[in-house]
Order: C-alpha cells, then sequence, then structure tokens
C-alpha cells in the first residue's frame, strides 16, 4: 500500500494544477499495483470548501483509492516529530500551537505502516520521518 498526501490528491483534483498529470499518473500507477490509499487526515483536508463533504470518500474510492485508518501505533512517532519540531521552532514562533499538524500525523502513518507517501512537499517527512520512502515529482 502506498500512502498519498493531500497536496497529490488536490492537484489530480485541479486540472490546471502544474502537477495534475504527475498527480493522476501516480493514483492510476500505484492504484493498478500495490494500492494507493488515504487517511482520515488527509480525506480531512482535501474535504475542506467541498460543498458535500461527505461525497469526498466515495469520489477518491472511484479512483480507485482505499480509505485507510489512522492506526494507534501512528500517534508516538508524530508526537515525537512534533515535540522535535517545536524546540526547532519556539526561538522563533513562540506561540505555536502545541497541537501536531496534520503532516505529522501523515508521515507518521506511512512510517508506522512501512508506507511509501507520494507527495508535492516533502521538506517536513524528509526531516522528520527519514525512514518513508518519498515519491516526489521532478521539480
Amino acid at each position: 500500500m502506498t500512502l498519498f498526501d493531500s497536496s497529490v490528491i488536490i492537484d489530480a483534483s485541479d486540472k490546471n494544477s502544474p502537477w495534475h498529470g504527475w498527480a493522476v499518473e501516480q493514483i492510476k500507477y500505484f492504484g493498478s499495483g500495490e494500492g494507493a490509499g488515504v487517511n482520515a487526515v488527509v480525506l480531512a483536508e482535501v474535504s475542506v470548501g467541498v460543498e458535500k463533504a461527505e461525497t469526498v470518500g466515495g469520489i477518491l474510492q472511484s479512483w480507485g483509492m482505499e480509505l485507510l485508518p489512522l492506526p494507534v501505533s501512528a500517534a508516538a512517532p508524530a508526537a515525537k516529530a512534533f515535540a522535535r519540531h517545536l524546540v526547532l521552532r519556539e526561538k522563533a514562533h513562540p506561540a505555536i500551537s502545541r497541537v501536531p499538524q496534520p503532516d505529522f500525523l501523515i508521515g507518521a502513518h506511512a512510517e508506522a505502516e512501512n508506507m511509501k507517501l507520494v507527495t508535492r512537499d516533502p521538506k517536513r517527512i524528509k526531516t522528520y520521518f527519514p525512514k518513508v520512502k518519498l515519491i516526489v515529482p521532478g521539480f
């Protein structure tokens, strides 16, 4: 199974995105092979602003994607990675939120289940989850 980040789903949905073709190609490739999936965090992110947000999961499934549960085993790695992030960022941004951001939950999910992650925004994942194999466009 390969996990997809919200950036790729958004690109696949937007025919005007410069990464649209690449995103659609990744979904088709992994969907027809080892499997393509999104978790609840990604589903929530891509549903923001959609009039009928409850339909987004069905649309993604029609693309051949699986809706994956976020495993409990991802909680501790997400918390530890976010704690490291806070230490690095606190001096510059003392008012930063103490709640883990979505990227930390997505990266931790990929790490906990030993999945590849397809993303257009690899910086945080590379920094805090270096074991996760990333699939990124050739910028």
